[in-house]
Formats: structure tokens, C-alpha cells, sequence
């Protein structure tokens, strides 16, 4: 059985520098419980935690570990509600040790949230 907490349902493209990724959000997601009752909107930690799942899981396809380590300019712009599909976009950029992330989460031609991540590569 997957991860109850994971909105990743699949990486459906990579391209160099660029993935492409679904999610789902189930009404019964454990995101609900208590936020808020009677009007379930999904945190936006929820949204991050997506963003971040799918950079990892590509980093190891391709034999790499990452530390994130920083987020900036993160924005919610529209709520997430139970049922709600998500397509999420992320481009990185290559600096030395580190990697930058800039992502964009959609529901159908909206944007709900939008920011950069940091990460430090780890030499294993």
C-alpha cells in the first residue's frame, strides 16, 4: 500500500532539466483531518511536500541525493479541495553543490501555488 500523506500520483515526463508531474488530492487524504471542518481545503504544506517528493524520486533515478534546504517566494493563490486533480511543473537549474527549483502546481488552467526550492547535492 503507497503513502496515505503522498498527493504524487506520477512523474509523467522528465526532460533534462524539466518534470512534469500528477497528483491527486483523495477526500479521505489524512491532509483533511482538521483543516478546517465542514470547508476541507488542503494545507499548503501538502502542495510542497508533493513538489518535493517528485524532485527526489527523479534525483535518484538518476543516481543522485539532494538535501533540500531552503524554500522562497512561496505562494497559494487558490485553494485545493478534496477531489481536486493537480499538474505540477518543476525546472531546475544546475549551480555547482547546489540545485535551484522553481515549481508551479495547477488545477486545470489555475495556478494554486508557486515557489523555488534549494537543494545541496550529497556525495555518497
Amino acid at each position: 500500500m503507497g503513502n496515505q500523506w503522498s498527493l504524487l500520483k506520477e512523474i509523467k515526463a522528465t526532460n533534462g532539466n524539466h518534470i512534469e508531474a500528477l497528483g491527486d488530492v483523495p477526500a479521505d487524504s489524512p491532509w483533511f483531518s482538521g483543516h478546517f471542518p465542514g470547508e476541507p481545503i488542503l494545507p499548503g504544506v501538502a502542495l510542497v511536500a508533493a513538489v518535493k517528493q517528485a524532485i527526489l524520486e527523479e534525483a535518484l533515478k538518476k543516481g543522485m541525493q539532494l538535501q533540500l534546504h531552503s524554500l522562497r517566494r512561496v505562494r497559494f493563490m487558490q485553494p485545493v479541495r478534496p477531489g481536486d486533480k493537480l499538474s505540477i511543473s518543476i525546472n531546475s537549474e544546475d549551480a555547482g553543490d547546489d540545485v535551484s527549483f522553481s515549481f508551479k502546481i495547477m488545477k486545470k488552467e489555475n495556478i494554486v501555488s508557486s515557489g523555488h526550492m534549494t537543494a545541496k547535492k550529497i556525495n555518497g
